[in-house]
């Protein structure tokens, strides 16, 4: 509606016992949606890289079973080979992923505490104890795929 037909239809005859309303409608604003926040997103990106990194693609693309059987009987959690991955390696990979990034999580944390050395020492040493413990568990889970180690 432009400008002359606002005029004229103010200007119509309008009964006096009838209030006219004076109502302007606004628009509705449509935003863009707020942006999550940045620890979820982390979070999501995190957990991401740990199924990919745990090999957990390879488990939903062939479905391998979790946990199998050797012909004495025994379960095999870890299937010899490099080849070859059950169920449950990979979520095992992502475990001790994690336990590894936040070793050094607590490393790269601890150096914000240079005024309270003895929090800092604490946090550097419990880092140091995760991130060996993760490198230790991967080079037993890797001796063990190829064939170093044999349970006995």
């Amino acid at each position: 509606m432009g400008y002359s037909e606002v005029k004229i239809m103010s200007s119509v005859w309008w009964p006096r016992f009838i209030v006219k309303p004076r109502v302007r409608l606004a628009r509705p604003r449509f935003g863009m949606p707020s942006r999550p926040p940045d620890i979820i997103v982390f979070g999501a990106v995190f957990v991401a890289i740990l199924f990919i990194l745990g090999g957990n693609i390879y488990t939903l693309v062939r479905s391998p079973p979790a946990i199998a059987g050797s012909s004495s009987g025994a379960p095999i959690v870890i299937a010899p080979g490099l080849d070859l991955q059950l169920g449950l390696e990979g979520l095992v990979a992502s475990v001790v992923v994690l336990l590894g990034t936040l070793g050094f999580g607590l490393l790269y944390y601890s150096s914000k505490y240079v005024f309270q050395p003895g929090y800092a020492t604490r946090l550097m040493v419990m880092g140091m104890i995760m991130a060996g413990l993760a490198f230790m568990i991967f080079s037993y889970l890797f001796a063990y795929k190829i064939g170093s180690i044999t349970t006995g």
